[in-house]
């Protein structure tokens, strides 16, 4: 589950002047910003910003596919199946990370607003910091996400896979509170040991799915592998996201602060390796041939090599690695879940 954090578009303010004839009174100015916003409008701008639905859903749709197709294609099944389960078992997948993100909003509220009003400008034009959206506007947004969770897994069945729905949404729940441990907001390590592997817990899941449709016989070593190879993205991409020169350090987290920037340059890197390496093992226990294998290895070669390049020759502009880490994030699912739909081809039952 990626992308919580997006890059903001630029504020644009338009004004409008409207003339007005109050009775008895005569002509007065009144401006289109004078008007209150809706409570819809004002979370459809915060998803704009931090969640936006035209990126999050075909790649929250493709990590689905990539993990079911594999589950399926490991048990020797084809064509691959697209079943009312696994329909509403991939629209939690694209709630989950919606949760997490207001989830993560709601309670770093006073941080992002004190590092906004410090300048810092990865949260200056945040819509929490702006005002164009509320605390009142996530809480029902949040509501809204768990109602449509629960009304979507409540059909899966019991116990499985509703029971690992349960445990992935209690865990997401804790995450929200820290895990009753505060501190933990402090200590980047201990975060990211915590909360990164949800993206882990959400495999889970769809292997209980997976579990619940078909013959779990074929569960095995190479299930966890695969969870495994479509996590680490996960944590490439929470690694560079988090990444600075000493000049460019503000009062916001980073792992450059915590272990130094050239040890936190190469973290990216090394977990795209692994999970490239990972998926290749996949690959080849599935029969996917060297066209994927060879899309994997180039789509790894950008995050690595730009960790390298920054590494050896760092300079701000390449201090951002994050874009790298989110192409090879959409290679390797979206590649998966098209090589295997193109190999083995896919039904509807």
């Amino acid at each position: 589950m990626l992308l919580h954090a997006l890059p903001q578009p630029p504020v644009v303010t338009v004004t409008v002047t409207v003339t007005v004839t109050v009775h008895g009174h005569g002509p007065r100015s009144r401006s289109t910003e004078d008007r209150p916003v809706s409570r819809t409008r004002r979370i459809a701008a915060f998803l704009a910003a931090m969640f936006p639905p035209w990126l999050m859903v075909p790649f929250a749709l493709a990590n689905f596919l990539a993990l079911h197709f594999a589950l399926q294609a490991m048990a020797d099944i084809a064509p691959l199946a697209i079943t009312w389960r696994s329909g509403l078992a991939a629209a939690s997948f694209v709630l989950f990370p919606l949760l997490l993100r207001v989830y993560d909003e709601e309670k770093d509220v006073s941080t992002d607003l004190a590092l906004a009003r410090a300048g810092d400008p990865r949260y200056a034009n945040r819509p929490i910091a702006t005002g164009k959206v509320t605390t009142g506007d996530l809480k029902v947004l949040r509501l809204a996400t768990i109602v449509l969770l629960f009304a979507a897994n409540l059909p899966l069945g019991f116990p499985l896979p509703f029971a690992a729905f349960a445990a992935a949404f209690a865990l997401a729940w804790l995450s929200s509170k820290w895990f009753f441990y505060p501190s933990m907001s402090e200590n980047l390590l201990l975060a990211f040991a915590t909360h990164n592997p949800l993206s882990l817990v959400f495999g889970g899941y769809v292997v209980a799915v997976f579990a619940a449709e078909f013959d779990p016989s074929g569960l095995s070593g190479w299930t966890a592998l695969l969870l495994v190879g479509l996590w680490m993205p996960v944590a490439a991409w929470e690694t560079s996201r988090k990444v600075r020169l000493p000049q460019d350090e503000t009062d916001y987290r980073t792992y450059s602060k915590v272990l130094g920037w050239k040890t936190a340059t190469v973290l990216p890197a090394l977990f795209v390796t692994a999970s490239a390496a990972s998926l290749a093992g996949i690959a080849r226990r599935i029969g996917l041939g060297w066209p994927f294998l060879a899309a994997l290895g180039a789509a790894a070669a950008f995050p690595v090599g730009a960790s390298l390049l920054l590494r050896f020759a760092p300079t701000r502009a390449r201090a951002n690695l994050r874009p790298w880490a989110e192409v090879y994030a959409v290679a390797a699912n979206a590649g998966l879940a098209i090589a295997l739909g193109v190999s083995r081809g896919v039904a509807l039952r």
